[in-house]
C-alpha cells in the first residue's frame, strides 16, 4: 500500500475472513484513516505548534492567541510535548488533569487546557494528509454556571490594603469596572481620557470583538490609576510593576486574599461583584452590559449575584407593601 506491502493476518484459515479483512483495510484507506507512517510519528508538539500558527495567521484574535500561546508553552508542552498523538490515550489525559488539580487549579481551568489540545487534534484530523488518525476521549467534567463568589465593600478595603502596591490599581479598577483580566492587562495610557474620565477598549482588545468605554470614578479608582501613572517609568502598559507589564501575579494574590481573611476569592469574582454593585447602584442591565463587556443578558445573568443582603432588602420591601395594604 503506497508502494510498501502491507501483510496482516485475520487470526482465521477461512478465505472468506481473509477477504473481508482485505476489505475493511481498504475502506480505511479510502476514507483516509491509513496513510503511512508519518502519521504515527507525530507528536503533540508539533500539533500545538500548528494550531498557534494557524491562530496567528488571522484565524483568531490577538487576545485568544496570546492566552492559547501561554497556556501551550506554560502547560501543555511540559506534559504532553513528546507524547506521540497516535498514542494519545484517555487516561493519560486523565493523569493530566490530576496532577493539575494538585496543583491547585479548578475543573474549569482543566476543561478549558484540555480543550486547547483536542483542537490542536481535531485541527490535525482535518490536514491532508492527516496527522492524526483516531481522537482519544477527552475526559471533560460537568462545569456548574452559576457564579457565586464575591467580594462585600469591607472584603475589598482589606484585600486592597493587603495587596502590593503595584497590584492595587488593577484590583480597584476591575472591582469597580468589572472589565477582564485579559482586557485590562492590555490597556495602555493612549487609551486614557482624563478630561471625559473613560477608557477606550479597542476592538482587537476586547472579547467581543466590539469597542468600548468604560468610565474613570472618583476616589480610589482614580487615585490609584494616577499613581500607577506617576509611578510608569515611560512604560506605556497602564497595568503595571516598575514600568513592566504586569503577566502574572498569582502568588501575590493568593497572600492577600489569605491575609484578608477571603482565601477562596478568584480574580474573576471582582468581575461579578462589579456587576452586581452596578445592579443594586440602579445601573440599567444594557450599560452594565456595555461597560463589562457581556454581549447577552443570558451571559450576565449566569452570576449568580443574589446574597443575604438582596434578600433582606427584599423581605422590606415586601413587608412595608404589606403594611400599606393594610
Amino acid at each position: 500500500m503506497d508502494g510498501k506491502q502491507l501483510q496482516k493476518s485475520s487470526g482465521s484459515t477461512n478465505i472468506q475472513d481473509a477477504k473481508k479483512l482485505r476489505d475493511q483495510i481498504l475502506g480505511k484507506k479510502a476514507r483516509g484513516e491509513i496513510v503511512g507512517s508519518d502519521a504515527g510519528k507525530v507528536t503533540c508538539r508539533e500539533l500545538l505548534d500548528d494550531l498557534l500558527a494557524h491562530y496567528e495567521a488571522g484565524n483568531a484574535k490577538p487576545t485568544t492567541t496570546r492566552v492559547f500561546r501561554w497556556c501551550i508553552e506554560a502547560n501543555l508542552k511540559p506534559y504532553f510535548g513528546d507524547v506521540k498523538a497516535a498514542t494519545l490515550s484517555t487516561p493519560k489525559l486523565k493523569a493530566y488533569r490530576e496532577k493539575r488539580k494538585a496543583d491547585g487549579v479548578t475543573e474549569t481551568t482543566c476543561n478549558r487546557e484540555l480543550s486547547i489540545l483536542r483542537i490542536a487534534l481535531n485541527l490535525g484530523r482535518k490536514s491532508t494528509p492527516a496527522k492524526v488518525i483516531t481522537m482519544p476521549f477527552f475526559p471533560m467534567v460537568r462545569e456548574d454556571n452559576a457564579r457565586q463568589g464575591f467580594l462585600t465593600d469591607q472584603q475589598y478595603t482589606k484585600l486592597r490594603d493587603a495587596l502590593p502596591e503595584f497590584l492595587k490599581p488593577l484590583f480597584v479598577t476591575a472591582y469597580h469596572t468589572g472589565v477582564r483580566l485579559g482586557e485590562l492587562l492590555a490597556w495602555d495610557w493612549d487609551q486614557v481620557d482624563w478630561n471625559q474620565a473613560f477608557i477606550t477598549l479597542k476592538a482587537s482588545e476586547t472579547k467581543s470583538g466590539h469597542s468600548r468605554a468604560v468610565p474613570i470614578l472618583d476616589g480610589d479608582m482614580r487615585t490609584w490609576l494616577e499613581w500607577a501613572l506617576k509611578e510608569s517609568n515611560g512604560g506605556t502598559a497602564v497595568f503595571h510593576r516598575d514600568g513592566q507589564p504586569i503577566k502574572s501575579f498569582r502568588r501575590a494574590w493568593i497572600t492577600a486574599c489569605e491575609a484578608a481573611g477571603v482565601p477562596e476569592l478568584k480574580f474573576h469574582d471582582l468581575r461579578r461583584t462589579a456587576v452586581r454593585n452596578m445592579r443594586r447602584a440602579g445601573v440599567p442591565q444594557v450599560v452594565r452590559m456595555k461597560i463589562t463587556g457581556h454581549r447577552t443578558d443570558s451571559m450576565e445573568r449566569r452570576y449568580n449575584i443574589v446574597d443575604i443582603d438582596d434578600i433582606k432588602s427584599a423581605r422590606e420591601m415586601m413587608q412595608k407593601r404589606q403594611k400599606d395594604e393594610e
